[in-house]
């Protein structure tokens, strides 16, 4: 079995999100990769001025170098009208920084805009792929965050002392999000579900093997409701429209420099 969470400084990492604070879900493992030496990178598939202000904070705060992060602009709530140019922008950013492995949110029907992510990865990049948890399925009105619908094939992080302070103070970093209330609902729901609250203590990571984009990756009872929704329709819709189209064009990129904001580039 593939190990997830390896500190060898000689791997080259790159962490693909589809918002700033997605990196909330798996903070803590890449402080302690940017601790080993290895080379770590981070693309979000969605920014603006003030999220990408937002993520770049956190990023020092995990100590990744400022030249080393990515930012596309697919339109928020709206990655499936753009999947083989997001496909294109990320193949772009694998070739300039040649990982050996790549993580990105799990495919797990909690939100388009993450399966959409998930799918251009698969386009994107041939090599090991690793699936952090986010929340799902989008089918009901409280989802599940940072566990597998279907633990199977999972690898746990511990969070120590230090990292999880630090994962907590990441998390406020995102004021013009309500990241912090859903981490604190979260804990909550778990308390109550007499299960120990882990969202400040546990990271997750499993070696992505389901490859069918036109099946929900989730347990039969989960599925069953995820087909019968208009999300997924629209979803399968996207797919049928986007597989075997060669990506037009490519995501406007913007890299960071020694500002916070950096002229994008031509």
């Amino acid at each position: 079995m593939d190990v997830a969470f390896e500190a060898d400084p000689s791997l080259r990492w790159l962490f693909v999100f589809a918002h700033p604070d997605d990196e909330l879900a798996i903070c803590g493992w890449m402080r302690r990769v940017a601790q080993s030496g290895a080379a770590i990178s981070s693309c979000w598939m969605h920014s603006t001025e003030v999220r990408r202000a937002e993520s770049l904070r956190v990023a020092g705060l995990i100590g990744l170098e400022p030249q080393s992060l990515t930012f596309l602009d697919a339109p928020d709530g709206r990655f499936i009208e753009v999947m083989p140019t997001l496909a294109r922008g990320l193949a772009d950013v694998v070739r300039e920084f040649s990982p050996d492995r790549l993580v990105v949110p799990a495919f797990e029907q909690g939100h388009l805009d993450h399966d959409a992510t998930n799918w251009a990865a698969a386009q994107a990049f041939e090599g090991p792929r690793f699936e952090v948890p986010m929340y799902h399925p989008y089918t009901t009105r409280f989802p599940w965050m940072g566990r597998f619908a279907d633990p199977t094939g999972e690898q746990v992080f511990a969070l120590d002392d230090e990292l999880s302070v630090l994962k907590k103070r990441c998390a406020r970093c995102f004021p013009s999000q309500n990241i912090w209330r859903n981490i604190v609902c979260s804990e909550a729901r778990d308390l109550v579900m007499f299960r120990a609250p882990s969202m400040a203590r546990i990271e997750r990571l499993r070696k992505q093997t389901h490859f069918d984009f036109r099946t929900p990756n989730l347990p039969p009872d989960l599925r069953k409701r995820v087909e019968g929704s208009r999300p997924w329709a629209r979803w399968i819709e996207a797919v049928d429209a986007a597989e075997g189209l060669a990506p037009q064009g490519a995501a406007t990129r913007s890299r960071t420099g020694p500002s916070v904001l950096a002229d994008p580039d031509t």
